[in-house]
């Protein structure tokens, strides 16, 4: 262990809602503040309108006391990343890895904790160029589509100190994409009991549900394609064909795919269930929305270990949940929550319609996935592990 504080670095596109973001929260919150001191630099500049729309933890971090600076940098328009030429987009590179170095040298950074797209060498060559280790933390591997971003994946990773992710089955898909391979931790997302601020009188309001005793079925993600919500729509008009005083909720923010939002709304429109679906983003604490979700369901096709899993967990909340990525590293089927196939809404709404039929049982999973929760995942045994990663890779 080292005799001197370490300054630890971590470096982030921006500060949106979703799990990395999350567990970064996490960590900061519960870090070792005699041992440590940690600055969040978030390489994009603070826009209020942005995050009004895609939903800011900016504000949540600095509640938090977790030092937050940000490089300026402004989100290309479509127009001007298109009249970008190779050697412009090279000098604007390099020009962000300067302004990175300086800072890096200017803070007297030990350790540099980088959250980013493995496609993205900046932080890389930043670290290598003042001479500091640098983990990075990633929980799917992007596909590289060229060369080119394939050799940019290759060394930004292959390069890295160490690398975290947060299940088996995500460091076994990352050590065969890659040629060098750095030390490889697994390390879980750690992350507290959410609680609510709003009563729930004022929380289905805001989400324009009936207040009366209903159950409620809820997914908390980004509104992403991959994360099935289309799959859960379909498994919603089947559970309300035999359940019709429950509901469905879908929250989150889009993240990059424009429209999908409108996309799903339609769907529930086509299959005459619009008056029993919500999908919204929450501008609050995901406390208040936990509050009112009743069983947890995530129809992802493609994830890792899904923070919202776990927040369902430190709840007692049951899960129904698909079997990909890390998910059966931590759910037992019919033991602390329910596993079923991804893309198959028929099984899903099975699933969900037992649960609906036989209270007990819902009772019985979820309190033995809060069992799970409370052995495993809460944020002090993630941040004591990413403490003393981040300590063994301080030169002595």
């Amino acid at each position: 262990m080292s005799s001197r504080r370490i300054h630890i670095l971590s470096v982030i596109d921006d500060l949106f809602f979703g799990g990395d973001e999350y567990r970064l929260h996490a960590f900061g919150k519960s870090l070792d503040k005699t041992r440590f001191d940690h600055t969040v630099l978030t390489l994009m500049k603070e826009d209020r309108a942005m995050g009004v729309k895609y939903g800011s933890m900016r504000d949540r971090y600095r509640q938090s006391g977790i030092r937050l600076i940000d490089m300026g940098q402004v989100a290309a328009g479509p127009a001007e990343q298109h009249g970008k030429t190779s050697g412009r987009r090279l000098f604007s590179a390099l020009g962000k890895i300067l302004k990175l170095a300086a800072l890096i040298e200017r803070e007297k950074v030990d350790v540099l904790d980088v959250h980013l797209s493995p496609a993205n060498p900046i932080c890389a060559v930043a670290a290598f160029y003042t001479g500091i280790p640098f983990a990075v933390t990633l929980y799917q591997l992007n596909l590289m589509r060229s060369f080119k971003l394939w050799l940019s994946g290759q060394f930004n990773l292959g390069t890295a100190t160490r690398l975290i992710t947060d299940s088996e089955s995500q460091a076994s898909l990352i050590s065969k994409w890659l040629l060098r391979h750095p030390l490889m931790l697994v390390i879980p997302n750690g992350t507290s009991p959410p609680h609510p601020v709003l009563s729930r009188r004022e929380i289905v309001n805001f989400f324009n549900i009936p207040d009366r005793p209903l159950t409620i079925i809820g997914q908390v993600s980004s509104l992403l394609s991959y994360k099935g919500h289309f799959v859960l729509l379909d498994a919603a008009k089947l559970v309300l064909e035999q359940h019709p005083e429950c509901f469905f909720l879908m929250v989150g923010y889009e993240r990059g795919e424009k429209g999908y939002r409108d996309s799903l709304f339609r769907k529930a429109v086509s299959l005459g269930i619009a008056d029993h679906v919500r999908i919204v983003g929450y501008p609050g604490p995901i406390g208040d929305v936990w509050s009112i979700i009743d069983i947890h369901a995530h129809a992802s096709h493609l994830d890792s270990l899904p923070n919202a899993l776990l927040e369902a967990m430190s709840l007692g909340k049951p899960s129904v949940i698909t079997a990909v990525g890390g998910v059966p590293e931590v759910v037992k089927d019919r033991v602390n929550g329910f596993l079923v196939p991804p893309n198959d809404p028929e099984r899903l709404a099975a699933i969900l319609v037992l649960l609906m039929n036989d209270p007990s049982l819902r009772a019985a999973i979820g309190h033995a996935a809060q069992n799970t929760y409370v052995k495993n995942f809460s944020p002090q045994f993630m941040t004591r592990r990413l403490e003393t990663a981040f300590d063994d890779m301080v030169p002595r």
